[in-house]
């Protein structure tokens, strides 16, 4: 969404800070390539990398073609694995002790439901990929994390969830209330503070409880 990219952009310009954005399709790996070409030009090194891209049709899985299935996978996980991929050299080259933050989903943990075959399984590499490079990364001093937020209110849910389903699922979250984005955006920039200089390797549940049930 180059709008919303751009008001973000002028948001962090106020604040006095640096800012541009660089619009990609994180399904395709040549724009990923040609993303971080880019970025290469404006920066030589990456303290902080947020890996968020996520997308669903929410079908059931007879109904899905083969083609939407890949989609998915390629949004939600190989997107992530690409990135961090190419982003690796330029946390390399971070003066500060650099980190990762991936965004995985609830779904990829033991809760399931109808509608998250192709979803649910990208969401679980997406936790598995943040424990392998934990692992491997903590030889350069790279934390490696994941958020693993419940439903939460977004563009996205609400395009494929109406209104009915979202009172439904606060009533039954036992903190009463779906997720906010800032709910996920506040974890991430905790794991990305010196608080959590301890914290490496793990999945942070950002759910309301939802996963109590």
């Amino acid at each position: 969404d180059k709008k919303s990219a751009e008001e973000v952009v002028h948001i962090i310009e106020g604040l006095g800070q640096k800012s541009f954005a660089i619009q990609a399709d994180l399904s395709k790996s040549d724009q990923i390539e040609k993303m971080f070409t880019e970025l290469g030009k404006k920066i030589s090194g990456i303290d902080v990398l947020v890996n968020n891209a996520g997308f669903d049709f929410a079908k059931m899985f007879e109904d899905y073609s083969l083609e939407e299935m890949r989609y998915v996978m390629d949004v939600v996980l190989f997107a992530k694995i690409a990135t961090t991929k190419l982003a690796l050299p330029y946390l390399l080259k971070s003066s500060n002790r650099p980190c990762i933050v991936n965004i995985a989903s609830r779904m990829g943990r033991e809760k399931t439901i109808p509608t998250i075959s192709a979803y649910g399984p990208a969401s679980a590499g997406v936790i598995k990929f943040t424990q392998c490079c934990a692992l491997e990364f903590a030889k350069h001093r790279i934390r490696v994390n994941c958020v693993a937020p419940g439903l939460t209110r977004t563009d996205l849910t609400e395009g494929i969830i109406n209104e009915n389903s979202f009172k439904i699922a606060a009533k039954l979250n036992p903190s009463h209330r779906v997720g906010m984005p800032c709910d996920v955006a506040n974890t991430v920039s905790f794991l990305t503070s010196k608080k959590a200089e301890y914290i490496n390797g793990e999945t942070i549940g950002v759910n309301g409880g939802s996963n109590l049930g």
